[in-house]
Order: C-alpha cells, then sequence, then structure tokens
C-alpha cells in the first residue's frame, strides 16, 4: 500500500476511536496526547508521509484496536509499531492533560 493511502486508512482509525489527528508546523516529531480532554495525535507538517504513518502507527499500537476493522497493510503497521514499543520499554510515551502538566 502506497504511503499516501496509508496515511489515510491510519488517520481514519484515528478519528474512529476519538482521536483528531493534526498536521502543525514546528520543532517536534509528533505522538499522541490528551490536552483539556480532547485525544489527538500530532504529526510535524514536514515530516514524509511514510513517517507520519510511523508517528500516527506508534500512537495506535497502544490503543486496543483488535475490534476494529482495517486492511492487512494496516495491522501490519500497527503490529510493527506496538513491537518496537515493547523492545523499547526506556522510550515511554506519557499521556497526560495539560492541566494535569502545569500542576
Amino acid at each position: 500500500m502506497k504511503a499516501d493511502k496509508l496515511l489515510e486508512e491510519l488517520t481514519h482509525i484515528a478519528r474512529s476511536l476519538g482521536y483528531s489527528v493534526r498536521r502543525e508546523t514546528g520543532t517536534f516529531r509528533g505522538g499522541a496526547c490528551v490536552l483539556h480532554e480532547q485525544r489527538m495525535i500530532v504529526v510535524n507538517r514536514s515530516m514524509p508521509p511514510e513517517a507520519a504513518c510511523v508517528i500516527i502507527a506508534r500512537g495506535l499500537s497502544r490503543l486496543d484496536v483488535d475490534d476494529t476493522y482495517m486492511k492487512p497493510a494496516v495491522r501490519e503497521i500497527l503490529a510493527r509499531e506496538r513491537a518496537w514499543s515493547q523492545s523499547h520499554p526506556d522510550v515511554n510515551i506519557t499521556v497526560g492533560t495539560h492541566e494535569a502538566a502545569s500542576q
């Protein structure tokens, strides 16, 4: 599956799970977060589609998506990113709200 189509599929799945997907400009890579009770995945706009797919897939790989329909190529990238996350336990993602972070 081409990267643009994979990106579209991953974005659709994220949205179906209640996440907004935003492509923004800045000096960051991206990831999943919760801000003011809104779940989102933020991706740097300057990233190529292949890298954006990895960022979204890595965020989704931490969710229970077993009952979610997805094409085999999408399920494959999610499995790959889940395995990567499990083999790199020192790289963690904390999810919190903006209010909690400022306390």
